[in-house]
């Protein structure tokens, strides 16, 4: 189905962050606006669960409709056709993770399959969980492909989807599962290296070339390690210190902040290990240790390090076919950067406040961004692209 949709909430996001708003769109079905320049005509874009709209641990047409390529596509008076979910969702997203709740009362497992009529082609081809080889190879043995891979694209590659779509201009934001699948479990191992992750990007490109694409827009992967869903250890010897943690529920001084001996500062606490695991167990009157030093689930400085490193690795790709093209580039990790600087990402998720327990820019699983974070990342990515192209707004 064909939606176009005003562009809610916007101006106030904008305005707060002391950003330009580029004029919204009306809902035109029967006769669409001529794009604000021809290399809008046909946009796709391509990526995997923040592209598809994935948030709070779930997907629906709601949150498909609130990110980013949605409003970018407003922003071009471009037509963009999403391959929508019904609510509540597949699965459906958290209304409280701290008690595994969902929309509906529904399980991770629940889907309420797409909506209809199915169009005839989709401009965002994005899929959840979907790495660098899955949008030109969904059968490799390297392949995250998932039953949404079928749902959304019909056992079509991301790629093949984009095809049909005849796209003039395109949007790529992959290679985050790339290493955050190993961040969120405390490891990296399993990282894709930054060779293979480059042979899938330059394999993506030259894909895309082959389809006579006029135009682009690449974002850069993001620095995993400064998710909110990743605690750094000094916030839970903290937690403890001010009684926030149950009796059972014990901080080894390995957790200290460095001027007290510990690695506190230096180390990450997936929120799946710390409340999943040992917060769930203290609560039921069993004794855990959290040890910042020794527990196979906390992210060394070490590990950070090489995570860190690989994304750097693959940031270096991703602006170099950029740049060889001629497209427009855009590194989220500056803004993130300076919102976690400001402190608007919180060390540590709230329980008092289930439905934004990781802050206003996360959603509450505290890996995807909010609705309110798509109207940023859509916002920068359009400047990117008018300064790039010299497009007149």
């Amino acid at each position: 189905m064909v939606r176009r949709l005003t562009m809610r909430r916007i101006t106030s996001v904008l305005a707060v962050l002391g950003l330009p708003l580029v004029g919204a769109c009306d809902n035109e079905l029967v006769n669409p606006p001529t794009p604000v320049d021809p290399l809008f005509a046909r946009y796709v874009s391509i990526g995997n669960s923040i592209t598809a709209g994935f948030q709070a641990g779930g997907i629906n047409d709601a949150l498909q409709l609130d990110a980013y390529p949605v409003l970018l596509a407003q922003m071009m008076d471009t037509p963009f056709n999403v391959p929508l979910l019904r609510f509540p969702g597949c699965p459906a997203p958290y209304t409280n993770i701290f008690t595994n709740t969902r929309i509906g009362g529904t399980g991770p497992t629940f889907c309420a399959a797409r909506t209809l009529p199915i169009p005839t082609f989709i401009n965002n081809v994005a899929v959840p969980g979907a790495e660098s080889i899955d949008p030109t190879n969904n059968l490799d043995a390297s392949s995250s492909a998932n039953a949404l891979t079928t749902l959304l694209l019909g056992g079509r590659t991301q790629l093949e989807a984009a095809a049909a779509a005849k796209p003039t201009f395109v949007s790529v934001w992959i290679g985050n599962n790339d290493v955050l699948g190993s961040a969120l479990s405390g490891t990296d191992q399993g990282v894709t290296p930054t060779a293979t992750f480059a042979a899938n990007f330059d394999a993506m490109m030259t894909a895309l070339d082959g389809m006579g694409v006029q135009g682009g827009i690449l974002l850069g992967v993001v620095k995993v390690t400064n998710t909110p869903n990743l605690s750094p250890g000094v916030a839970y010897f903290g937690a403890k210190a001010q009684g926030a943690l149950p009796p059972t529920f014990t901080v080894d001084n390995s957790c200290a902040p460095a001027v007290l001996g510990g690695v506190g500062e230096s180390t990450l606490v997936p929120f799946a290990y710390g409340f999943g695991v040992l917060l769930a167990q203290a609560s039921q009157g069993v004794s855990v240790t959290l040890n910042c030093a020794t527990d196979p689930p906390v992210l060394s400085g070490a590990e950070i390090t090489n995570i860190v490193t690989a994304i750097a690795g693959y940031n270096q790709t991703v602006q170099a076919a950029a740049t060889a093209r001629g497209w427009a580039f855009w590194d989220p990790n500056v803004v993130l950067d300076s919102v976690k600087a400001a402190g608007d990402i919180p060390l540590f998720p709230n329980p008092a406040a289930p439905t934004a327990p990781f802050g206003q820019w996360f959603s509450s699983d505290g890996v995807h961004p909010s609705s309110q974070a798509h109207q940023v990342v859509a916002q920068r990515a359009w400047d990117a692209i008018v300064a790039e192209y010299g497009i007149t707004p």
